[in-house]
């Protein structure tokens, strides 16, 4: 497993923050919510895509794109 699909669990916390966020205020589906409980690894987490609207992945995509700027810079919000 590579270090990015290993990561430090306190290095997840915005990602986790962020998820949750989009979760309640995007209104995912509950078949997003069990998919994301199942998943044991970075690489399952990303497959439960599917079960968002386009609307809801770019979302996602777009704050999870800065989250990891925001890493790269230092400058976490």
């Amino acid at each position: 497993m590579s270090a990015a699909q290993k990561a430090d669990p306190e290095s997840l916390d915005p990602f986790r923050s962020l998820i949750a966020r989009h979760c309640t205020e995007d209104h995912w589906p509950a078949e997003m919510h069990q998919c994301l409980l199942a998943s044991k690894t970075i690489a399952e987490g990303d497959q439960c895509e599917k079960y968002l609207t386009p609307q809801q992945a770019r979302a996602l995509e777009a704050d999870g794109q800065a989250a990891v700027e925001n890493m790269a810079t230092g400058s976490a919000k």
